[in-house]
């Protein structure tokens, strides 16, 4: 059997090719319009002799390009509310990753997509032992900081949490009852000396050292100023949990500050009270942070999930 796939302006002028190259006896097996409006049939002619497999005889195989509607993906992403310069990055790489990969399935697509553009991190990775966490008052450090302890108890990780938080009345109290609870070492560091002293004496016996820092405003230069002693006295991972439900525009700006002390990865906190995430997207194309974990109930111990593109695609098809 002869097949041959032809390309024409139109239906008329493709069935007039059929026949003049494989002639009257010819059967169309199918049709259907490519993405620039042109006509593509695919047609077999019976062969009256056995097949050849000479390299010379076999078939030219031309691409079908699957027709993609970027409709529904564009509509989720002006629902999540990103950035704009965000949103139409995502749909540019989408479009160009559906055309280069002949994919017509949403979530594909964006999970194509977002792998990409976006870059993801395990918080528990002992390359990087020294997590220092950062955010606004009420980002939800504290809690973050117990749940990943959490998780490396599960994963029997040896890890300690220090506090340096001065500032609010009983957040250390906080912490150190969380420590108490899942039988971990909890130390207080008063001053950036004190925590590199403790920093160098934990590295010998631990292998994860979760250290906390107070929620600072971060327009405010002098408590700038505070998380970044913490910040450059020690050899860490700065970790900034964001609200999920924050405003896009005000949570870039405020990532960007942080940014500048250091943080690089993104914990989104309270995604399970939120069902818009265009302000985490937005920060993390933004402001170049990886994502390496969020927050994703109330519970300490299997609130907090890991976070990648998939998970990203789901949230961002599902919830609109």
């Amino acid at each position: 059997m002869k097949i041959k796939n032809i390309i024409a302006p139109n239906m008329t002028e493709a069935f007039a090719k059929v026949r003049e190259q494989l002639g009257d006896d010819a059967v169309i097996i199918s049709s259907e319009n490519t993405a620039d409006g042109k006509v593509q049939v695919t047609a077999a002619l019976e062969d009256d002799f056995e097949l050849s497999f000479d390299d010379r005889d076999e078939m030219e195989i031309i691409p079908v390009q699957k027709n993609w509607s970027d409709k529904y993906l564009r509509e989720c992403l002006e629902y999540h509310g990103l950035v704009q310069t965000v949103g139409e990055k995502i749909m540019a790489v989408a479009r160009q990753i559906s055309a280069e990969q002949n994919l017509s399935d949403d979530k594909i697509i964006l999970e194509k997509t977002l792998n990409r553009l976006f870059r993801y991190a395990d918080i528990l990775d002992v390359s990087q032992p020294v997590k220092l966490f950062m955010g606004t008052p009420g980002s939800g450090k504290s809690t973050a900081i117990a749940k990943t302890a959490t998780q490396a108890k599960f994963r029997k990780i040896p890890t300690c949490i220090v506090s340096t938080d001065n500032v609010r009345a009983g957040a250390n109290k906080q912490l150190e009852a969380f420590a108490g609870i899942l039988e971990l070492d909890f130390y207080f560091c008063k001053d950036e000396k004190t925590l590199r002293r403790t920093v160098d004496e934990a590295l010998r016996k631990y292998r994860l050292i979760l250290v906390d820092t107070p929620g600072i405003n971060p327009f405010v230069a002098s408590e700038v100023d505070r998380v970044a002693r913490f910040a450059e006295a020690v050899k860490c991972r700065g970790i900034l949990t964001v609200d999920t439900g924050r405003n896009t525009l005000e949570a870039v700006e405020i990532a960007d500050i942080f940014a500048g002390l250091g943080a690089d990865c993104l914990l989104p906190t309270r995604l399970d009270l939120t069902r818009r995430i265009g302000s985490v997207l937005s920060v993390a194309a933004c402001c170049k942070f990886c994502f390496c974990a969020a927050s994703v109930s109330a519970s300490i111990a299997n609130g907090l999930a890991p976070i990648d593109s998939s998970s990203l695609a789901k949230l961002i098809l599902n919830q609109a």
